[in-house]
């Protein structure tokens, strides 16, 4: 019997429905014993079992239903895809971008790019998710984010490709008149004797600023964690203490009650990686907007690097 979407679904809810198959059922609109009947056919089909079975109960998911549960939402998301074209095209010029990127990289480096590529394809609807650099690599490998632009976590995901962006360089920002402003060329100590407001962990920036204290030996005063460059700014102005910054987030013109401090000789440089999944489909407006971030990665060069 060949597999159908159906089954992958069935697969999917019961899951989603914390492996109540009864409450699966009712979301599928159809019967508890329809929901078993294609569970087992499946498992029949490709030779393994997807779930771990207590009686008549499913539990949990097998090792194996792990990834077969990875690999039917990966089907029935390219399915969707297929099912879009229709809507999308006629031509390149028309549909619906999905760009996955962190919070720093949204306010700071894409807003001119989103106004040039709007002003080129005013008929595709441009969506934008904001979160960590894990939430982004995951909405890549799940087809839900065409590309990704943010650093890399680690582990990092299977079957998605990365090309480097930019640079992305650190200073530290502290309110004006502070007397680190008269410290010279500043040490790690220097820093650590104030209260350091830093990104949460679960961004790159958090985890470098972090990693670099650990390797001199040194443990901050961190009195607060933060996910957006413009909250960290705030409260560094506000006194509460100082922090590292990408140096895009810091404009003089604008940040009027903070100071920069050069600490590249502190700090290493990030990249901004771009990021897409190896087998999934792009318009050539989704290249367009990969050439506007980083101009050296044309189509025919970001095709290179998806074979």
């Amino acid at each position: 019997m060949p597999i159908t979407f159906q089954q992958l679904r069935c697969v999917r809810q019961v899951v989603a429905s914390g492996f109540n198959v009864s409450r699966a059922a009712e979301s599928l609109h159809t019967t508890q014993p329809g929901v078993s009947k294609m569970v087992r056919a499946l498992e029949k089909e490709i030779g393994i079992e997807i779930f771990v079975r207590s009686g008549n109960r499913l539990t949990a998911l097998t090792d194996a239903g792990k990834e077969a549960l990875s690999l039917c939402g990966r089907v029935l998301q390219d399915a969707q895809a297929l099912t879009r074209l229709k809507r999308e095209v006629p031509g390149d010029s028309e549909g619906t971008l999905r760009v996955g990127t962190t919070h720093v990289h949204a306010r700071y480096s894409l807003i001119e790019v989103t106004k040039r590529f709007v002003s080129v394809y005013p008929r595709v609807k441009l969506e934008f998710t904001v979160g960590p650099p894990a939430q982004v690599l995951a909405g890549v490998t799940a087809g839900t984010i065409d590309v990704g632009l943010c650093s890399l976590p680690d582990p990092m995901p299977k079957g998605v490709v990365s090309v480097k962006a930019y640079d992305i360089d650190r200073c530290l920002i502290v309110p004006p008149r502070h007397p680190l402003l008269r410290m010279g060329r500043l040490t790690m100590e220097h820093i650590a004797r104030w209260p350091l407001i830093t990104y949460d962990n679960s961004y790159t920036s958090g985890s470098v600023v972090q990693h670099e204290f650990q390797r001199h030996g040194i443990t901050p005063w961190v009195v607060m964690r933060a996910m957006d460059a413009s909250i960290i700014k705030a409260y560094v102005a506000a006194g509460v203490g100082v922090a590292v910054l990408q140096k895009m987030a810091f404009n003089a013109a604008v940040d009027k009650d903070l100071r920069c401090v050069p600490v590249g000789h502190l700090f290493p440089s990030s990249s901004a990686m771009i990021s897409l999944r190896k087998d999934h489909l792009l318009k050539s407006f989704a290249f367009d907007f990969i050439q506007m971030v980083a101009p050296e990665w044309s189509r025919e060069a970001m095709a290179s690097k998806l074979r």
